[in-house]
């Protein structure tokens, strides 16, 4: 495995063009403080999901960086357990309040800079935290809905219910332009997402086949609907009055 430095997480950053367009608008109106100051809460953020990940041995694919925020692309197996997961998810939210802490107390809460760090840093934990697919919140749902439903189920459920959320939103918030711009680059994303259900429907069976794993609980299917597995059980399968372990279903269905 290569060593990871600096250099090689900068080699992971993928801009935005739209980026650069807001960052020259930033500076060109005077508002470039809190641009950067922004972005300063955003690399925190970020951040935050990257350390957590690699202390789990998780691999950055890609780092993305939006016009209103980033995204971290990582190579990751799907049949993680709940715990593991949950504590990526949680690292962005805990770098955020741990810094916003010590900010608060070395800065003096009475500048410009304070009031500005204070505000945004609010709206992206706000913004971030909404139950909508890739955000933060989304994948919190998407892992609640995994301990109720099947995986294939969970993820469908989860973007549908993301393009409700943004429905509602943008009745409620329709004159706000900079968070009607931040809902399309959602959209783009969710598209991709949706696009990417059979590939991951695909892996995960693959996983739960070639992998060893092993849950506290069982999930017990009749027949051999595989789109009834779920995630952070183990699936035995009931046909003909007969258990069937999900590896051996599976290694049946791939012909292995």
């Amino acid at each position: 495995m290569k060593k990871l430095t600096i250099k090689n997480i900068f080699k992971k950053i993928n801009i935005n063009p739209f980026f650069y367009l807001f960052g020259l608008i930033s500076i060109f109106t005077g508002f470039y403080k809190p641009f950067l100051i922004m972005y300063l809460i955003v690399i925190i953020h970020e951040l935050g999901h990257i350390i957590m990940a690699l202390i789990f041995d998780y691999k950055i694919i890609k780092i993305n960086i939006y016009p209103f925020g980033g995204y971290t692309i990582f190579e990751n197996d799907i049949n993680v357990g709940f715990i593991k997961e949950f504590m990526v998810f949680l690292g962005g939210i805990l770098f955020q309040i741990v810094f916003f802490i010590i900010i608060t107390n070395v800065v003096d809460t009475g500048t410009y800079f304070y009031k500005i760090y204070s505000l945004y840093n609010k709206n992206i934990l706000f913004f971030n935290m909404l139950p909508i697919m890739p955000l933060d919140g989304g994948k919190l749902l998407n892992m609640l809905l995994n301990n109720i439903f099947s995986y294939k189920s969970s993820y469908i459920k989860s973007i549908k219910l993301s393009y409700i959320f943004i429905f509602l939103l943008t009745c409620y918030f329709y004159s706000n332009i900079n968070l009607m711009f931040m809902f399309l680059l959602v959209i783009n994303l969710l598209v991709r997402e949706y696009k990417n259900i059979k590939y991951l429907f695909n892996r995960f069976l693959l996983e739960r086949c070639i992998k060893n794993l092993k849950f506290k609980r069982n999930n017990f299917i009749i027949d051999l609907e595989l789109e009834k597995m779920k995630k952070y059980k183990n699936n035995i399968f009931i046909l003909n009055n007969k258990y069937f372990d999900e590896k051996e279903v599976l290694k049946k269905y791939f012909k292995l």
